[in-house]
């Protein structure tokens, strides 16, 4: 059924950090999409409301990570 395929304590931890990791990957590929269309301005406000969430963006070559810093 799919129940409580999540580690509880990873999920507690998660929850515990502000913004869950599928929130944070939504706002990714958001912010990708936005870089895509040249939209900077929203691109810029999506990593601004990541980073007031602790959440760093690292931009290469080959795409965008994160982390919790």
């Amino acid at each position: 059924m799919g129940l409580l395929t999540v580690n509880p304590d990873e999920y507690l931890q998660e929850v515990s950090q502000g913004l869950a990791v599928a929130e944070i990957d939504q706002l990714i590929t958001a912010r990708n999409a936005a870089r895509t269309q040249k939209n900077w301005a929203e691109a810029d406000r999506i990593r601004d409301v990541l980073q007031a969430q602790g959440v760093v963006l690292e931009d290469s070559a080959t795409g965008t990570s994160w982390r919790r810093g």
